[in-house]
């Protein structure tokens, strides 16, 4: 676990606080709240020394009590007690106003900066989330994701808001007090200063362990969601193995170890206001001991009203010390959030752009890994792909294949050789004009929950035509089962497209690639999901759609790969066989092996 680290958490404080920067009109009314707020509270108890000469009689020899000097300047130095019955009632009704006034103005203008601070963090990690580099998700599971915009962003507010809220609200307070005590005796006053040092130990001590333990639970946090979230999208695989008590297990020790680290935060939450009071209360009983003593010096009201004042001084400073649990708390998960958005962007120095390429491909002696430790998954590959060509990539396992194609779209980076597309490395285009060449089918097909409409016509394509649309969904021969379906194209797939088959989310995919009508397609196991009589229809549909692309196949069925016009044959990340269906038979290799076998090694990479 990571040291404290007082200069980064100001960064990140301050660097919070820019975010409240922008709402500064809204920021200055909500304090303004909170000091007409406070500035009652005080003249509250200062009133208590008003009221108590009025039932003493001796207004006349009051010694400077506020609210009294105010109101006898009003009505004069001569107002009798029976007047002061009314005066008292009256300033009673106009401080719970300002109160109310205030607390109004304090609380709801810091929330209104909370919840838009919530909605601009969460947009701001959203938007970074969708340009990361994929080793980012590679590297995180998709809960500790979900929790940094769920779980850690909310902890990051309440360190700007919520407790900026208590520490404008309590410290104005706070301070008012302070001063007026000074203000009413400041040489009795001065012993508050006793009990600082003491505060200020303390306060240094929890706040480490509020630190320490704020990291834990935002760690376990996001083992609690992660394991929910894996059990929600596996839960058919979870019954049908067996799972039930292994995924059972897990969540309540995930749970577990978040509820031990909240009991201590509890536990430090309880603890440290009492502890911090008792050196406040231990020089509030000496003041009120001393007080006693200077009979003739304070009026009796003047003493009620400082002893009030002095009486309320331990709330505040309480309130104080408890949001200091949220303060670091809101800094852990601060330091996660802005790790985050730090983090590097998938790199797009390219400014080259054109409406349409050609599709001619070329490898050049690339060599590929997903990172440093585990070397090069691809080795010295050189393939080139003319236009309108189908190379189809075969091979076992974990040859490579299908991180070969991933390379095209710049899901990933190469480190060595180039790739050009059309002549031109593809590096040179900007990320988003390379992708717009690009229709992608895989194995894996992703749906979202909504329409079928706008899961064909998704992203860029929402615009397109119902003509359009229902000739990409002929060519992909589903047109039969949409027809069959409630509301057709309205239909709502569900969560992934749970409400379809396997089949039937293949292909609304492969409809999808269709309609994007782009020059070059990535087809990778894109009729695994089929039965034999369905893949017979879309082969059809695919064989007359790649006459006009640029294809790249990655299949383990005859009927997708014999009528390529190139065949890849790879083996641990290297080509080792590359031609036509007939020769590669003829030569006896590794093809012919596969073929051989009907590639029952299930080269799936």
């Amino acid at each position: 676990m990571s040291k404290i680290n007082t200069d980064g958490d100001l960064t990140a404080y301050l660097r919070l606080l820019r975010y409240v920067t922008e709402y500064w009109f809204v920021f200055a009314l909500s304090i303004i709240g909170f000091m007409i707020f406070s500035v009652s509270q005080i003249a509250m108890a200062d009133l208590m020394g008003f009221i108590v000469d009025s039932i003493n009689g001796s207004l006349a020899n009051n010694s400077g009590g506020i609210v009294a000097s105010l109101v006898m300047d009003i009505a004069g130095d001569n107002m009798q007690p029976s007047q002061a019955r009314n005066w008292i009632v009256g300033s009673i009704i106009l401080l719970g106003l300002m109160r109310g006034v205030g607390f109004f103005f304090g609380h709801y203008y810091i929330t209104y900066i909370s919840r838009h601070l919530i909605h601009k963090l969460r947009c701001n990690i959203f938007d970074h989330m969708l340009l990361v580099p994929s080793k980012e998700y590679d590297g995180q599971s998709s809960g500790f994701l979900i929790s940094k915009i769920i779980f850690n962003v909310e902890q990051v507010t309440k360190a700007v808001t919520s407790s900026l809220k208590i520490i404008i609200r309590e410290g104005l307070f706070s301070a008012g007090l302070v001063a007026y005590l000074f203000y009413v005796n400041w040489q009795l006053s001065l012993f508050l200063f006793l009990a600082l040092p003491v505060v200020a130990l303390i306060v240094t001590w929890v706040s480490k362990r509020f630190r320490k333990i704020s990291e834990k639970i935002q760690v376990s946090m996001g083992e609690v969601t992660q394991v929910t979230s894996e059990t929600i999208s596996a839960y058919k695989e979870v019954r049908v193995f067996g799972g039930l008590d292994t995924e059972r297990a897990k969540f309540h020790k995930a749970s577990n170890k978040n509820l031990d680290q909240s009991v201590k935060m509890g536990f430090y939450n309880a603890i440290s206001p009492p502890v911090i009071q008792q050196p406040v209360t231990l020089v509030l009983a000496f003041l009120v001991w001393v007080g006693l003593g200077l009979s003739g010096e304070m009026s009796a009201g003047t003493f009620v009203a400082y002893l009030t004042a002095a009486m309320l001084l331990p709330k505040p400073i309480r309130q104080l010390s408890e949001v200091f649990s949220d303060v670091q708390k809101g800094l852990a998960a601060a330091t996660d959030v802005f790790g985050f958005l730090d983090s590097q962007v998938e790199k797009d120095e390219g400014t080259y752009q054109v409406e349409k390429v050609d599709g001619e491909i070329e490898f050049k002696n690339i060599n590929f890994g997903y990172n440093d430790e585990n070397g090069h998954v691809l080795h010295d590959i050189n393939l080139t792909i003319k236009p309108g060509q189908t190379v189809a990539l075969v091979g076992s396992s974990g040859s490579g294949k299908s991180s070969l194609a991933s390379l095209i779209t710049r899901f990933y980076d190469y480190s060595e050789g180039v790739i050009y597309l059309d002549g031109k490395p593809i590096t040179d285009y900007s990320l988003e004009n390379l992708r717009s060449h690009i229709a992608v089918v895989t194995q894996s097909v992703t749906l979202f929950n909504d329409t079928i409409r706008n899961n064909i016509a998704y992203g860029a394509m929402a615009d397109a035509s119902d003509d359009d649309i229902h000739a990409a969904v002929n060519a992909a021969h589903a047109q039969d089962f949409i027809a069959n379906l409630p509301q057709g194209l309205d239909t709502i797939t569900g969560e992934d497209g749970v409400m379809l088959s396997g089949g039937q989310r293949q292909r609304l995919a492969i409809a999808r690639a269709l309609l994007k009508d782009a020059p070059i397609l990535i087809l990778d196991e894109a009729t695994s999901a089929l039965d034999n009589q369905s893949e017979r229809h879309i082969q059809d549909a695919l064989e007359a759609v790649m006459e006009s692309r640029t294809t790249l196949v990655i299949a383990h069925r005859l009927s997708t790969i014999e009528n390529a016009d190139i065949i890849v044959v790879m083996e641990q990340g290297r080509i080792v066989e590359q031609g036509d269906h007939d020769s590669l038979l003829a030569l006896g290799g590794r093809y012919a092996d596969l073929h051989k076998n009907q590639f029952n090694d299930s080269p799936t990479d």
